[in-house]
Parts: C-alpha cells; structure tokens; sequence
C-alpha cells in the first residue's frame, strides 16, 4: 500500500494506532474464528509464468504505430475535429464534476478528501453498457511526489456489458476493457483503448476482460483477467492512431496501414501477460477451486520492508473465505525485469498468501504493515445498490465483521476498487481512494433490458425510483486513510 520515505508513514501509523487506543492490539470483542487466516501453499500453487509482448510491442510502437504520445498527450490534449476533419465533440476531454443527489448516496459516510463523478454529457455517469472496476494512481506508482511523466493521474478500467438482445461483436464485444486516466489537477480525463499487439507486432486487437483490479506501479499498469491471471500494458509505449472519432466501430491496423481503436485516439500496448496454469472450476463467486486463483481485485503494498507487494484477492459472494495472495515485484532499480513480477525457475514469487475466512463479497482490498509489525487488510464489501461494507481487520482479528443485513457501513454503488495515495508534490497526504460503479436503473432501461429490476428494499438507495432515465450511482473519491472513523471500521 504505502510508499516509505524513511518512516514518516510508519510513524503516522504508530500516531494512529495511539489515538485509537492501539488499533492492532485491540482485544477482540467475540470468541470467534480469525477473520483472515495465513494459508500454507504448495509448491506452485497460485504462481503465474509469464508470456512476454516485449518484442511484438516494439515492433507495433515502432514500426505501426508511429505517433507516439505520453501522459500528458493523454490528459490535456483537446481533440474538437475527428481524424477526417469533422467537429466532433465526443473527442473532448470529459470533466469529472461534483458529486449531487443521488450520487452523494454512493459516498462513505465519512469525511471525503476528493468526491468526483463522470461526465453526463457522454452517459459515463449512467451507461447500462460502460462499468467502472478498478484504479489505481500515479501516487502509488511513484511514490515519491505522486507524479508520473510530472501529471497527477488516477487510472480506472471499464469494462464493456452487452445486454439481452444485443449482439456481442467487435467494439460491442461483451467484456471490451479501456482504461481512463483522470488528470487530479484539473478533473478532466479521457479513456484509451487497451491493446494486445498481434501478428509479432504487426497488428494488434482490443483485450477482454472483467477489469476488476489493476495496479499502476513505475511505467506499467497491471490489469487482471479472472480467471487467467494479470495482464500488463506500458505508459511509456501510448500511441495515437490514424482513424479517431465518434461512429468508429473498428480497431487494429486496415490494408491501408492506418490504426484504428473503437473510435478513442489513444492505445495502450500490452507488454506481458502472466497467467496461472490452469483454469479456475468456478469464478461466479459459488465455489472456490483450491488450486486455482479467481483474479477480482488487485492492489498495491510497498510497506513492510523490500520487496515491494502486488496484492491479488477474489471476490466470492456466496462463500467464505476468497484467497488473498501477495506476488513480490522487483524494484524498478532491478537489473532484471524492474517494475515486474518477481521470477524464480521461470514462476513468479509469492510473498504469502490469506483466505479471508470470515468474508465473502469481496470487490476490492489492500495490505500494509503497521509499526508493530502487524499485517493490517482493508476490504470493501459490495451489498448491490444499498451501503456496503469497509472492513479493517488483521491477521488475529477475531471481532464480527459489519454486514449488508446489518446495513453496511460504507459507500453504495457498489464499492470497487481500494488503493493508497501517499504524497502529493511536498505533501504528505496519506489517502485511500476507491470508486462505485452502480446506476438506478429507468424505467425505459428495465423495460427494454429484464436484467434490471426495480429496488424492492426501503434500505436501497434507488428505492421508489419511477423515472424513465438512470440516475447515477458512480463516484470517485478519497477519504483519510489515518481517519479514526475510517480505521476503526469493521
């Protein structure tokens, strides 16, 4: 989770844990089973080997897509006419905005530091097909002053829901993921086709995915694909591409020569693509393969001493116990593959490895280790559309966890992803950002699509809704992360 400078974070931790009358060392309310317990592993289990793109990714950046763009490109540059010269204002940046009516229902109930929503003037906010998952930041891929290529950035993937009586087909293909990067200075922000080059670099398709978890760490963005394991895309190889705009429904390089990617102007190329051995029996949340790993929810922890943690956790809602394990990344000062998975006898390492015995539902979560040398977890529990549950707990804890049937303690939406911001510029800042993904689904949406029921619970923040439109559940936001009413919820 956090980046230490020295120990200031370690040493606001410690501030913490007296204020609250020793978070770690809290004695435990209730007789109970731990709420995670430490998991023995065998020899390979869980370990992922890696399909390198390296090469097929030069050559596409290099030789195909030849317009080469950074960050900054990205996150402020306006686009007015499309790539033939039409005005076309779907090009623009889109400006997060401050959230309102319902939206505020999707905040926690505490104090927020940032409270953003998407742009309505684009559906962002209310799309039935578009769904927010993961994020992560240039504040947990830096580290130092929050930066990446000097812009503060939040990363959030999507991904691409095709609903009954729509057919699943290329820039509609049920599961297309993209990923949006969101300028935390001005708000604005603009998505990026994700890609995986193809014939040796000669080409490239769109990737599929569920998107729920990614990891931005150094120059890379991690990405999990559920029941495979994580893919990996490089900043530092963003390209622009010839045909861009509004209607564009094609992707990949024509006879012609020219690019194309569903109509966004940006790609992002896939470096590597680290996958498990096998396929998991189940990742609808019902059983849990003892063998294989369900890819739901990815975070970051640099705490605790070297080497640094890539935090992989599932979500299964309707049994306890999702697995939680922690890959060792190499340092981007590594002369071996920096700022990536830790390899040995061509298999990644595993730090260690949890099962959240006492959980289920799990659709985001984070490590760290406090000054005492406890291994503290937070998770983020959705509960549908009413609130859901925030959980800080460790390995020892044995108190009962806050439930939906208790009315949640948290953001509704439901809530994703979890990631830590440490410093901004000079400032140390200690932030937890997360994200909602919900709508309240029209009246117009329920009719044309039966997937999307009316609220039948006075608990539900869409309840009595008869509106013909959807409203906005979806949020992005920061709370303190050293806030007791953040910390001591359970």
């Amino acid at each position: 989770m956090g980046f230490i400078r020295g120990s200031r974070l370690l040493a606001c931790l410690a501030a913490t844990a007296a204020l609250l009358t020793g978070l770690t060392a809290q004695p435990a309310s209730a007789a109970d089973s731990p709420t995670v317990t430490k998991l023995s592993l065998g020899a390979d289990q869980f370990k992922l080997t890696d399909t390198s793109y390296v090469s097929a990714a030069n050559n596409l950046y290099n030789n195909h897509l030849t317009s080469h763009a950074n960050l900054t490109d990205v996150v402020t540059t306006d686009y007015t006419k499309n790539s033939a010269g039409a005005t076309d204002s779907w090009l623009n940046l889109r400006p997060m905005r401050s959230c309102a009516g319902t939206e505020t229902k999707a905040l926690p109930p505490v104090g927020t530091r940032k409270a953003w929503c998407w742009s309505n003037a684009h559906t962002d906010d209310t799309s039935p097909h578009w769904w927010p998952q993961g994020l992560s930041s240039t504040g947990t891929a830096d580290g130092g002053d929050g930066a990446i290529q000097g812009k503060h950035v939040v990363a959030v993937s999507w991904h691409y829901r095709t609903l009954s009586n729509e057919d699943s087909r290329d820039c509609t293909t049920n599961n297309l993921l993209k990923m949006t990067f969101i300028d935390r200075d001005t708000g604005k922000y603009r998505h990026v086709l994700l890609a995986e080059p193809t014939d040796s670099g000669n080409n490239f398709k769109f990737v599929t995915g569920h998107g729920g978890g990614i990891v931005w760490y150094a120059n890379y963005l991690y990405v999990t694909d559920t029941a495979n394991g994580i893919r990996v895309f490089d900043i530092n190889k963003l390209a622009k591409v010839d045909t861009y705009g509004s209607g564009v429904g094609t992707y990949g390089i024509d006879g012609a020569g020219r690019s194309s990617a569903c109509g966004y102007p940006y790609v992002l190329p896939e470096v590597h693509y680290y996958k498990q051995a096998g396929t998991p029996s189940d990742c609808s949340g019902n059983t849990i393969d003892p063998e294989q790993l369900c890819f739901s929810w990815l975070s970051l922890d640099k705490t605790g001493g070297g080497p640094f943690k890539l935090v992989a956790g599932e979500w299964q809602g309707y049994v306890d116990g999702a697995r939680v394990v922690r890959y060792q990344l190499n340092p981007t000062s590594s002369s071996t593959y920096p700022g990536l998975l830790n390899m040995s006898g061509g298999k990644t390492v595993i730090q260690d490895a949890y099962a959240a015995s006492r959980y289920r539902g799990l659709q985001g979560g984070m490590t760290w280790t406090d000054s005492q040398g406890v291994l503290n977890f937070g998770f983020h529990k959705g509960c549908g559309t009413v609130p859901g549950v925030y959980s800080h707990t460790w390995v020892g804890d044995t108190r009962a966890a806050t439930s939906c049937a208790a009315g949640g303690n948290w953001a509704a939406g439901p809530p994703q992803a979890l990631s830590y911001w440490p410093k901004l510029d000079a400032d140390q800042v200690d932030e937890v950002w997360g994200l909602t993904e919900g709508i309240c689904a029209g009246s117009d949406l329920r009719t044309a699509h039966t997937e999307f029921k009316a609220a039948t619970d006075d608990s539900d923040v869409c309840w009595n809704y008869k509106g013909t439109d959807n409203l906005s559940l979806r949020t992005v936001f920061a709370v303190g992360f050293t806030d007791p009413a953040v910390q001591n919820l359970h």
